[in-house]
C-alpha cells in the first residue's frame, strides 16, 4: 500500500544514543502538516521525546526484557544481583556497523555484534528486536487514541530514518531488520535523517518576513536553507530550496560524517586516561 493510501504514517528514529517514534494521521496531516503525535518516554522524574538506544535481552537470546530507560534501570538491578553474565545488554550499538570510515563490506544476516560484556548476538536480530519494540508500542498508542475504531497493520505506512552517510548496503540492512519484525517492504520507506528534518522545517514558521516586522512564516518559494543534524553518532547536512508549489529541490546532496556526540565522549575518556594513567570506562 502506498503512503498516500495509508490512514497513518508512522516513523521510527533509530538513533545511535537515543531513539524515538512518532505518527501522523492522514486527515490531520492534510489540514496541518505539523500536527504529529510524538511519544513521551519517562524515567523517574524525567520526561523526554527520546529514550536511550539500549536494549536488554533475556538469557534465551531472543526475548526482549526492556528497551530505553527501562532497559538501563533493569540492567542495573541485574548487575546489583550479580546475574548480568547470562543477560545481553546492548547500548549505542548502531555505530558498531560503522567500521573504519565506511560500512563493512562483509555485513550479512549472520554478522554479529558484541554487547557491553562481550557476548555476541546477530546484529540483524538486535536491530530487529529494537525496531519491533517501538513498532508495537506505536501501534498500541495509536489504537488507544481511536478507541473502538482499531487500526490494522495494513493501515500503516512506516518510515525508518538513517544517517545521510549510510550507503546502500547499510540502508538495505536496516530494511531487512524492519522486515524481519513484520513490517512489509511495500509499506516501508527509508528516509535520510536530515532530509526528514528538512521537510518538517519547511512547514515551520521560522522565516522572518521583511514586509511585516516581527512576524514569522514558513519558508517561501525560492528560499534556500540548510539543516545540520548533529546526532549521537553522525553529523548530517542537507541544503534545500523551496520550489513553486511547496516542493523542495536538493541544492547539494546530503552529506556528513561520523562526528557525533559519542566522539566527544571517546575523546574525553582518552584524555582522562592520559591524565589518570588508568583505563577509564564510561557507564
Amino acid at each position: 500500500m502506498a503512503a498516500n493510501q495509508s490512514l497513518i504514517v508512522a516513523a521510527i528514529d533509530f538513533g545511535t544514543t537515543y531513539s524515538g517514534w512518532a505518527f501522523s494521521f492522514k486527515h490531520e496531516y492534510e489540514s496541518d502538516p505539523t500536527k504529529i503525535f510524538t511519544n513521551i518516554w519517562t524515567a523517574s522524574q524525567l520526561s523526554s521525546y527520546k529514550a536511550p538506544t539500549s536494549i536488554l535481552i533475556q538469557p534465551d537470546g531472543h526475548t526482549v526484557e526492556a528497551f530505553g530507560f527501562e532497559a538501563e534501570n533493569r540492567y542495573s538491578e541485574i548487575c546489583a544481583e550479580g546475574n548480568q553474565k547470562a543477560w545481553y545488554y546492548f547500548r549505542r550499538f548502531k555505530m558498531l556497523l560503522w567500521g573504519t570510515g565506511e560500512i563493512s563490506s562483509d555485513i550479512t544476516k549472520e554478522t554479529k555484534i558484541k554487547d557491553v560484556s562481550g557476548k555476541e548476538l546477530q546484529a540483524l536480530l538486535v536491530f530487529s528486536l529494537s525496531i519491533k519494540f517501538m513498532k508495537d508500542k506505536m501501534m498500541q498508542t495509536s489504537n488507544k487514541q481511536l478507541g473502538a475504531n482499531k487500526l490494522e497493520e495494513k493501515d500503516f505506512h512506516w518510515v525508518l530514518t538513517v544517517p545521510a552517510i549510510w550507503n546502500d548496503k547499510a540502508k538495505h540492512f536496516m530494511r531487512l531488520a524492519a522486515e524481519a519484525c513484520g513490517i512489509p517492504g511495500e509499506r516501508l520507506s527509508i528516509a535520510l535523517e536530515p532530509e526528514a528534518a528538512s521537510l518538517y522545517c519547511k512547514h515551520l514558521k521560522v522565516d522572518k518576513q521583511t514586509l511585516k516586522e516581527n512576524t514569522l512564516a514558513a519558508f517561501h518559494e525560492g528560499k534556500t536553507y540548510m539543516v545540520l543534524d548533529a546526532g549521537g553518532g553522525t553529523v548530517d547536512i542537507t541544503i534545500h530550496e523551496v520550489c513553486h508549489g511547496g516542493g523542495l529541490k536538493e541544492v547539494d546532496k546530503a552529506s556528513g560524517g561520523a562526528w557525533g556526540g559519542i566522539t566527544v565522549d571517546e575523546a574525553f575518556i582518552k584524555f582522562m586516561e592520559e591524565v589518570a594513567v588508568y583505563d577509564v570506562k564510561l557507564e
